[in-house]
């Protein structure tokens, strides 16, 4: 594919996902919203699933904390989170995910640079290089 047409492809995506709608842009909000709270769930699960528990009722209610009927369970989700066992055992799962997300990224990124080596014998294609530097990825040119 020429670099041309690549490149107006790339654009006109960049043009659509601009031209979303503000419903659009809420319901994509609103399910990264919900995938980040499941994932803090999941999290919380592993370490003391009580905590996980509770952390869902206080995510689905804005009032928690301040609902005297709440304040029980409140007092309860305050001590549970702030155990200092409960915080380290869900800083390791963290890294753990953070961890397992770029260990599937090194696998993929590998599994396209054999794909890109098998290819080099049927035509010429520029070799493209992924790095990191800082945490941070990047691509260049090899």
């Amino acid at each position: 594919m020429h670099w041309r047409k690549l490149s107006i492809y790339i654009l006109t995506a960049f043009i659509l996902a601009a031209c979303a709608t503000p419903e659009q842009k809420a319901a994509r909000a609103a399910a990264e919203k919900a995938a980040q709270q499941k994932l803090q769930l999941d999290l919380a699960a592993q370490c003391d699933p009580r905590t996980a528990e509770l952390m869902q009722a206080q995510m689905q209610n804005p009032a928690f904390f301040s609902d005297p009927a709440n304040a029980k369970i409140a007092q309860e989700y305050m001590q549970k989170v702030n155990l200092p066992i409960f915080q380290s055992c869900y800083k390791l799962a963290w890294n753990n995910y953070i961890n397992q997300v770029k260990l599937d990224q090194a696998r993929s990124w590998a599994m396209q640079r054999r794909w890109d080596d098998d290819m080099d014998w049927m035509m010429f294609r520029p070799r493209w290089c992924r790095s990191s530097h800082n945490g941070r990825t990047f691509v260049h040119r090899c």
